[in-house]
């Protein structure tokens, strides 16, 4: 039993067995932490975004979209931002779904639409304005648009921690 305890203990103190929520925890810390650390924080969201972690391809999408970190670049902000959103990260998918709003409606709309399905408030906020209006592609509904507004009422109650 004691052996069994010393190769557990081993296994989760190599370097392999570091999982991308802690590198992406860590990352977090470091980007909060000012400009000194931010590029740091960058490579390490970038490790764990390629070890599969949808929060991390977040945190680097914002850094690349807000310039931390290092130089702003908008076409690797939405290159990361939609691999998130692909990985199921609601916030992710809202901001790509602004990002597209000018460029590709259709791309847009589908991402609005899954951070609605995942009952993201600000997406089904935006999403009871654009049936409202008529925009977006949506058809104009304000019987739509007040359900959706409802909905984006009861989800701000239930938020869902950050990524």
């Amino acid at each position: 039993m004691m052996l069994a305890n010393l190769l557990l203990a081993a296994a989760l103190a190599s370097p392999v067995a570091a999982a991308a929520p802690d590198v992406t925890a860590r990352a977090k810390v470091l980007m909060r932490a000012g400009e000194a650390t931010q590029p740091q924080a960058r490579t390490l969201f970038e490790q764990a975004a390629g070890q599969g972690s949808g929060a991390a391809a977040y945190y680097l999408g914002l850094m690349f979209k807000n310039g931390m970190g290092g130089p702003q670049d908008g076409a690797a902000a939405l290159r990361w931002l939609e691999l998130a959103a692909q990985r199921g990260v609601a916030p992710a998918m809202f901001i790509v779904a602004n990002l597209l709003l000018d460029s590709d409606e259709a791309r847009a709309r589908h991402w609005l639409d899954a951070a609605c399905d995942l009952d993201y408030p600000e997406a089904l906020q935006q999403k009871s304005v654009a049936l409202g209006e008529g925009r977006m592609g949506y058809a104009h509904s304000e019987e739509q648009a007040n359900l959706y507004l409802k909905m984006a009422t009861h989800a701000m109650g239930h938020r869902v921690a950050e990524p």
